[in-house]
Formats: C-alpha cells, sequence, structure tokens
C-alpha cells in the first residue's frame, strides 16, 4: 500500500490533530464486561493475541477462485468477536463469478469493494428489488435477512470485497441450497415453482453447496430499512443503498500523518438502524490513531496493507497489544481505550474498520483533556504535573499555522 511509548504518553505533540468525532445515538446491545472469554480460561494468561486473527494473511495473494470465495472471521473462527456484535468476510469473486441469492437473518452487512466491479441486489419484503453497478471504492447495504447477492460481470477481471457485519454471527442461508439441497420432496418443489420434477432434479444436479450458518441476537428494526422523512418510498432505488463516497481512495496520496474516511449514519443515511458501518484509515510511515474511545461499538479492523502496532487498554489498566501484518484482524471491545500505530519509517499502512453501530463514536482522548477547556490546574493535578508542562503539551497539540 521512535518509541511507541513516547507516542502514546504524548501522542500528538510533533503532528496537527484534527477532531474526527462521530456522534449519533444507537441501539447495539450491552454487554457486561469489557470482553468475552472461553470457559476454563485464566483471564490473567490472556494477551493480545486472543483479540488477534491471522487467518486472512496473504488472503489477497491467493490464486482466483473458480466462482466465488467467502473467507469469514465470525465468532466461530474469532472467539474474540463474542459479544462486540460484529464481524467481517472477505468475498472474491472470478471474472463471471456470482455469490448466488441468500439471505443473513442475525444482521445487516456492508459491502466495500475493494478491486473490481460487482453488479449487487436485494429484494424487499414488497417484492421490490434494488440493484446496482458497484466500483472499486463504493459501499452497499444488504439490510438484515432480505434475499440478495453479488455478480462479477467483468469476464476478465477478478473482484474482491469485504463485507462488514452488524453481528459477531450474521448466518447465512444459501437460497439455492436451503430449497434444492435440504431435502424438501422434488414434488413440493415441483409444485412450488410451477414446473416438473426432473427440471427440479436438473437444477439440483447442477448446485454445489456455500453456506455459512449460525445464530446471534443482535437487535431489530420492525421494518426492511429505513428512510429518511418526506421520502417517497415508491421512488427509492438502488443508489440510495449505496455510497460512492471512497471511489480513489486507495490511490489517494498518503497523509500527513494519519486520515480516517468514515461512511456512518451522516454520510450514508442507508445505515440508519442497520446496526453497521466501516471506515478506511490510513497512515503515512509512522503515523499514529491516537489513544481513543468509541463509546457506541467495538471495532473490528482488517489490514489491507502494510503493518500496525495496536492495542487497548481494560478497565482492570491492563494493556493488550499486538503487531498485525496484511490480512490480519483485531478487535477493540466497545468503548475501551486504544490506538493505532504504524512503526515502519518508510511504508505506509491502510486498514478497513468495520463497527456494530450506525454511527459507533469517537471520542480522541487528546482532544478531550487538552482542547476543550479543562482547567489547566485541574490537568495538572490530575497528571501529577505542574502546570507549565500541561501547557506545553497544549502548545505540542494546538494546529500548527
Amino acid at each position: 500500500m521512535a518509541s511507541v511509548l513516547v507516542q502514546l504518553v504524548v501522542p500528538c505533540i510533533c503532528v496537527t490533530l484534527a477532531s474526527f468525532c462521530w456522534t449519533a445515538h444507537a441501539s447495539d446491545p450491552d454487554i457486561l464486561f469489557d470482553y468475552i472469554v472461553p470457559q476454563n480460561t485464566i483471564i490473567s494468561t490472556l494477551d493480545g493475541s486472543f483479540f488477534t486473527f491471522t487467518g486472512m494473511r496473504g488472503i489477497f495473494d491467493s490464486p482466483t477462485p473458480p466462482n466465488v470465495k467467502g473467507t469469514q472471521a465470525s465468532m466461530v473462527e474469532f472467539p474474540a468477536l463474542n459479544g462486540q456484535s460484529v464481524s467481517m468476510a472477505v468475498l472474491q469473486l472470478a471474472p463471471g463469478g456470482i455469490n448466488a441469492p441468500h439471505s443473513r437473518p442475525q444482521a445487516t452487512g456492508c459491502l466495500f469493494l475493494v478491486e473490481g466491479s460487482l453488479e449487487v441486489g436485494f429484494i424487499d419484503t414488497t417484492n421490490k428489488l434494488y440493484t446496482q453497478t458497484l466500483q472499486a471504492g463504493d459501499m452497499f447495504i444488504f439490510p438484515k435477512s432480505l434475499i440478495n447477492y453479488q455478480y462479477n460481470a467483468n469476464a476478465n477481471k477478478t473482484a474482491i470485497a469485504i463485507a462488514a457485519f452488524g453481528s459477531a454471527k450474521g448466518g447465512f442461508v444459501s437460497i439455492p441450497a436451503t430449497l434444492f439441497e435440504d431435502g424438501i420432496d422434488d414434488n413440493i418443489l415441483a409444485k412450488s415453482l410451477k414446473t416438473d420434477v426432473a427440471t427440479i432434479k436438473q437444477i439440483k444436479a447442477g448446485l454445489a453447496s456455500f453456506c455459512w450458518m449460525a445464530k446471534a441476537s443482535d437487535p431489530d428494526i420492525l421494518f426492511d430499512f429505513i428512510v429518511p422523512a418526506n421520502t417517497n418510498i415508491t421512488e427509492l432505488d438502488g443508489m440510495f443503498f449505496t455510497y460512492t463516497g471512497m471511489r480513489g481512495i486507495f490511490d489517494s496520496p498518503t497523509p500527513p500523518n494519519y486520515k480516517g474516511t468514515q461512511a456512518s449514519l451522516e454520510e450514508f443515511p442507508a445505515l440508519n438502524g442497520q446496526s453497521v458501518s466501516i471506515a478506511v484509515l490510513q497512515f503515512s510511515p509512522c503515523g499514529i490513531n491516537p489513544p481513543h474511545t468509541r463509546p457506541r461499538s467495538t471495532g473490528l479492523l482488517f489490514v489491507v496493507e502494510g503493518c500496525l502496532e495496536v492495542g487497548f487498554v481494560d478497565t482492570t489498566n491492563k494493556l493488550y497489544t499486538q503487531s498485525l501484518q496484511a490480512g490480519d484482524m483485531f478487535v477493540f471491545p466497545k468503548g475501551l481505550i486504544h490506538y493505532q500505530y504504524n512503526a515502519n519509517e518508510k511504508e505506509p499502512a491502510t486498514a478497513v474498520a468495520a463497527f456494530g453501530s450506525a454511527n459507533s463514536g469517537s471520542v480522541s482522548v487528546p482532544t478531550t483533556l487538552f482542547e476543550t477547556g479543562i482547567d489547566e490546574e485541574i490537568l495538572a493535578k490530575a497528571f501529577k504535573t505542574d502546570v507549565a508542562t500541561i501547557e506545553k503539551i497544549k502548545a505540542g497539540l494546538a494546529p500548527k499555522s
């Protein structure tokens, strides 16, 4: 695509801080702990490895699949996601490849196209079809439980997408597999589809199963999707469910330190009520996303390019750290202070972050403490230092003219 300790103690003395704040309400479920560990696990033995998934290393260098390949990191593959209401998958579609009509009964899907182009669509409960042609950098939302598909119409080029789900286990129900491979009587199928048994048998012979199934308990809304006030729903088409604001993002210049480009409820209104959103994080060499929290959502970080040093601090003040490579994933439990740092002095790093909320919120610790008007004497007492030191930190955080 200096010391980490120094970077964390005074995160941005040498860089300009820009506020990166997402403010909105969400109703994603809470757990009663920072995270959930497997039974019979001694929590004092946990380290950053528990919160890291390395099963996708090298995925972008793997051979083109014969049709479609979905590689997921859900709670089954990545136990640290238990209770965190977010998961991810990488979809690779060969030229002409199709992810056949399916539904995800426990989660909305937010698809971010990394490479190539895709024809996508879903059908709502009034049987209206919404379709869209996506380019690299586009995003499309598939509301929870609705039948949807993805198709690579390009005869020469592979398509690659990252899918985020607002559940640790979104479930997967393949419509072809459910109808034709689960033992439903051929006569019933023939009557249902108004055809003959011979045709049903022919369809069954040509089908191969591709099924992810699981259960989860993420919250529901009472409609397929929520539209803005004063919107005529009959005029909606696939554009409403598409976000194009990230086209060309992987070709953009390296930022001077760090840049986060989000697609949350504010930028992408179709996410309202869907409990999922995405951001692309770009780091220059030695760039840092300073310590911050996301009060309304767990974050699941997938490194696309380069390497990152990451970490978070739980409510017992234990620090969990990890060095990530391209293809690795790391989970940041909801509400905990965490950071990402590109320690490489020559190469940039890029990551895609998924959140189990349409608007996860972001609270920058340096900004909150030193740029919101808290009295310097209070800060000096809180940090057991003097006012001169507080003023020095504030001067380093102030925008450079």
